[in-house]
């Protein structure tokens, strides 16, 4: 049925592992990031006793940048005494992860479903729309009308007023001579895959949608190319725009003579800098903080030290695991930090295809195998003896890990344990 990092560990505190010692262990990394609690749980089960963790987590929500995930995991593999072997595999489910994310996030999986734009402001212009229902009658033209295109002679104010939450981000945006508005032109209504550009009404000419200007589109974004003129406060001060007064504002982005190709403005301050000489020759680079952000940072850390506490108790032997099953996928929609994703997420099957795990879909809709559960399973390095059947004369101990759900079958990670060099 799967696999979870608080199943994970559930599971070897049935092989042995002191509860407090585990429970210990990963409390501590989790107040590394906030407040955390958590309870295990001793419950009865067709199969015998099981195990269950309750994880309370004040600080889970927010993103971590993977340099600062690796900083906090060496603080507390130093901080528990792991040995090399399980701080090994502790570091090599986090680079999983880490990887996991970073594919995930560029394979474009992450479109599925609707996507959320949040307006980060609006626009103030002289420019006012008049009508507000759909039996106005659109063929006679206001004097204060926003034009098709920004007007060099245009009167007025001009200006992006930013939300506060977001005025910090105008810092040395003045450096540039012109920046590219992203606007949602929230008057748009409907739209038609072959429309007649306003200048080629004469002609009726009619073309793509995707080869006009026409503001009614399937995602009604403007891009207005405009001079900055000055900065206060959560105000961009701009030359004149092409946008009603009101319209939300998605993005703001410098222009870059050397790379737009424009033939206007400047370079800002990227003017003969070594790295616009990179974007120039298109040489590969990365960019400073571009980092994988892992979501839900300190459920990860949790379970990663959780598991390699508890296989460090055991001795477990990290050149000897074996799996006997193809791991439970789930299936189904999952809701969480990207939107609405089919179940495995985007991390975990990258994981699943990367590492080449024996994995099956079902046997009910919901997510059963994690991105975290599928960085153990991976970082474990296990040998596939699917279908194998167990030596129970050999077994020296079973433990059963629940999951957070009650589902049938049972929604459980089975453990065994084996004398050393079993295999």
């Amino acid at each position: 049925m799967g696999v979870a990092g608080d199943m994970f560990s559930a599971a070897l505190i049935g092989l042995g592992a002191p509860e407090d010692l585990l429970l210990g262990a990963m409390t501590r990394v989790a107040r590394m990031l906030g407040d955390a609690a958590i309870v295990q749980e001793t419950l009865p089960t067709p199969e015998g006793e099981a195990h269950r963790l309750k994880i309370h987590l004040a600080a889970n929500a927010g993103g971590l940048p993977e340099s600062q995930a690796r900083t906090l995991l060496a603080q507390a593999i130093a901080a528990e005494g792991l040995d090399k072997p399980y701080a090994d595999f502790a570091r090599r489910a986090l680079e999983i992860l880490i990887t996991a994310e970073r594919e995930a996030h560029s394979s474009g999986r992450l479109g599925f479903g609707m996507m959320h734009v949040q307006a980060i402001g609006v626009a103030r212009t002289p420019y006012h729309h008049h009508h507000h229902n759909e039996d106005a009658h659109h063929g006679h033209p206001h004097p204060d009308e926003a034009p098709h295109q920004p007007q060099a002679d245009a009167e007025g104010e001009f200006f992006i007023e930013l939300y506060p939450e977001f005025a910090a981000g105008l810092q040395d945006i003045d450096a540039f001579s012109h920046v590219f508005i992203l606007s949602w032109l929230h008057h748009s209504a409907g739209y038609a895959l072959q429309v007649t550009p306003p200048w080629q009404e004469g002609e009726r000419r009619r073309v793509g949608l995707f080869a006009s200007r026409s503001p009614n589109r399937p995602n009604p974004i403007g891009l207005t190319l405009t001079d900055v003129r000055g900065v206060e406060g959560a105000r961009l001060l701009t030359g004149p725009l092409d946008l009603f007064d009101g319209t939300p504002i998605i993005d703001i982005k410098p222009h870059v003579r050397s790379l737009d190709q424009t033939g206007v403005g400047d370079d800002g301050w990227l003017a003969d800098s070594d790295h616009l000489a990179l974007h120039k020759r298109g040489v590969p680079h990365s960019h400073a903080g571009e980092e994988a952000v892992l979501h839900e940072a300190q459920d990860i850390l949790l379970d990663v030290v959780g598991a390699a506490v508890g296989l460090q108790y055991l001795r477990v032997d990290m050149q000897g695991v074996r799996c006997f099953t193809p791991v439970a996928v789930g299936g189904g929609v999952i809701h969480f930090s990207h939107g609405a994703l089919p179940a495995p997420a985007p991390a975990t099957a990258a994981i699943l295809k990367r590492h080449r795990i024996p994995h099956v879909a079902g046997p009910v809709d919901v997510e059963l195998l994690t991105p975290t559960g599928a960085a153990i399973l991976a970082a474990l390095h296990p040998l596939w003896s699917c279908r194998q059947p167990l030596d129970e004369e050999a077994l020296l101990a079973r433990g059963v890990g629940l999951g957070t759900r009650n589902l049938r079958p049972l929604n459980a990670l089975r453990l065994a344990l084996f004398p050393p060099h079993f295999w």
